[in-house]
């Protein structure tokens, strides 16, 4: 009576195979996507870290110098939830031109 309806049963087994590996083929595509966006939020973030601690090692020298105090100084600061710590450092005077060294980290584990 309804012959086709026999036939397709007896491929069933094909089916479920194919729909299996296309659900297969799109979880291991969306994997790798979502892979590629994590590895890219990374990588801005340590863009971002190392802007914002290029610019806290200018602006803290900078800030010492126009004050005058440019002795010793350590100090932390905590932007956008990361903490950074500065430490200032004089390294010396020569021929009357004064050196000085400015550290700036931060904390990779936050």
């Amino acid at each position: 009576m309804f012959r086709s309806f026999k036939k397709l049963n007896n491929e069933s087994g094909i089916v479920l195979f194919i729909v299996l590996m296309t659900v297969i083929i799109i979880m291991i595509v969306s994997a790798s996507i979502l892979s590629q966006s994590m590895n890219e939020i990374n990588f801005a973030q340590q863009q971002i870290d190392e802007i914002a601690t290029d610019q806290l090692t200018k602006g803290i020298f900078w800030n010492a110098y126009s004050s005058g105090m440019l002795g010793g100084a350590a100090a932390g600061t905590t932007l956008q939830g990361r903490t950074y710590s500065i430490v200032l450092n004089p390294l010396g005077t020569v021929s009357g031109i004064a050196s000085y060294n400015v550290v700036v980290g931060y904390d990779s584990f936050q």
